[in-house]
């Protein structure tokens, strides 16, 4: 039986594009935690009052 390919040439190859997917992997997962960790944050700091709110958009209203 004759090899289909060289498994050498192969192997580097497919090992160089198993580390890039593993990676990018890596960094979308990095990714998603920072942002869950910045929705926690949100989530458990002080409530924001509803005068606050107003107060902010006369800001950029008066700002514009």
């Amino acid at each position: 039986m004759t090899p289909i390919s060289n498994t050498t040439e192969v192997a580097p190859v497919a090992a160089a594009l198993e580390v890039a997917t593993a990676e990018k992997l890596l960094r979308d997962m990095a990714y998603v935690l920072k942002l869950t960790r910045r929705v926690k944050a949100e989530m458990a700091a002080e409530p924001v009052t509803e005068e606050a709110v107003i107060a902010r958009t006369w800001e950029r209203v008066l700002g514009a």
